[in-house]
C-alpha cells in the first residue's frame, strides 16, 4: 500500500503542477489587451513601472470646494480679484470703517438708543455683507481647509471666518 499511495501522491502531484501551470497561461490569455497592440495589461515590473514613475499627464491640482479646478475660469478670476491691491485697500478701509462705527456706539440705560446710534445700527448689514463676500472670494480663489494655502490655512483668515460667521 505504501508503495501506491507514494506512486498516487506522486502522480497528484505531477497533475496538480500541470493542471497549475495550464492554469496560468490560461489566465494570462485572459488577461485584456492594452490597447489592441497584443501587449497585456497588469503590474510592471522594476521602478520605472510603478505608479510613481508613470509617464503623462500630471494628475490635476487641488480643486476649490471639489468645484473649481485650479485653471477654472470663476477661480482664476477670483483669485485675481483678491490679490489686487484696490481690493485689499477697500477691505481695510471697510474694517477701518466698520471700527469707527463700533466706536461711535453708545450704550445707554434700559437699551435706550441715541439717533446716531440708530442710524449707525442700519450699518451693520452692509459691513457684514461686504465681508461675507470677501470670505466667499477668497474660499473660492483658495479653497476651504483641505490643501496648503487654503483659506482656513491662515490666522488671519479663520479668525476672519470666525467673524463672518458668528456676525
Amino acid at each position: 500500500m505504501r508503495c501506491d499511495e507514494r506512486k498516487s501522491y506522486g502522480i497528484f502531484d505531477h497533475e496538480h503542477s500541470f493542471s497549475s501551470s495550464r492554469l496560468a497561461a490560461s489566465q494570462e490569455e485572459a488577461l485584456p489587451d492594452k490597447d489592441g497592440s497584443g501587449q497585456q495589461m497588469g503590474p510592471k515590473k522594476g521602478k520605472k513601472g510603478s505608479p510613481r514613475h508613470r509617464t503623462g499627464p500630471p494628475p490635476p491640482g487641488p480643486s476649490s470646494l471639489f468645484i473649481f479646478a485650479e485653471d477654472n475660469f470663476i477661480r482664476k478670476a477670483t483669485k485675481f480679484i483678491i490679490e489686487w491691491p484696490p481690493f485689499e485697500y477697500a477691505v481695510l478701509l471697510t474694517i477701518i470703517a466698520n471700527c469707527v462705527v463700533l466706536a461711535l456706539e453708545e450704550h445707554l440705560p434700559k437699551g435706550d438708543k441715541t439717533v446716531l446710534a440708530q442710524k449707525l445700527e442700519l450699518t451693520e448689514s452692509y459691513f457684514l455683507c461686504i465681508f461675507t463676500i470677501e470670505a466667499a472670494l477668497k474660499i473660492v480663489a483658495l479653497g476651504l481647509v483641505l490643501h496648503a494655502d487654503s483659506y482656513l490655512r491662515n490666522i488671519w483668515n479663520m479668525m476672519d471666518f470666525f467673524v463672518v460667521f458668528t456676525g
